[in-house]
C-alpha cells in the first residue's frame, strides 16, 4: 500500500515541531531551576518567545528554587490564576505582580 510507506513520514514531520518545542520547554525550565534564568526576567517579558509561553505558570514558578509545589499554587490562588493557566495567557499586570509576589516570597524565606 502506498498509504502506508507515507504515514511515517507525515506522522514524523508533525510530531518534530512540538518535539523541539518540548524541548525548548524543558531547556527553560532548567534555565529557571538552575538559577541562570530569573522567573522576573521571564514574567517581566511583554512578548513571550513560543517555549515560555505555552508553558504553565505553576510549573514555571515551581522550579523556581525556594518555592516549590505548594507555595506555587498559593500564589496562583492568591492571584485567582489556575494551576493550569499557561504563562503566554496571563496579562502583562498579571505578571508584573506575580513576579513581586515571587520576589517577595523569596525575601521572606
Amino acid at each position: 500500500m502506498t498509504t502506508s510507506t507515507r504515514l511515517p513520514n507525515e506522522r514524523q514531520a508533525a510530531v518534530l515541531p512540538l518535539y523541539l518545542l518540548r524541548q525548548q520547554m524543558d531547556a527553560v525550565l532548567g534555565q529557571v531551576e538552575s538559577g541562570v534564568l530569573g522567573i522576573e526576567t521571564i514574567l517581566s517579558q511583554s512578548d513571550l518567545d513560543e517555549a515560555s509561553s505555552v508553558l504553565y505558570a505553576c510549573k514555571l514558578i515551581e522550579v523556581v528554587p525556594g518555592i516549590g509545589k505548594v507555595k506555587a499554587r498559593q500564589l496562583l490562588a492568591q492571584m485567582n490564576i489556575s494551576e493550569t493557566e499557561q504563562t503566554g495567557n496571563l496579562s502583562v499586570d498579571q505578571r508584573s505582580k506575580l513576579a513581586r509576589l515571587i520576589a517577595k516570597e523569596l525575601v521572606s524565606s
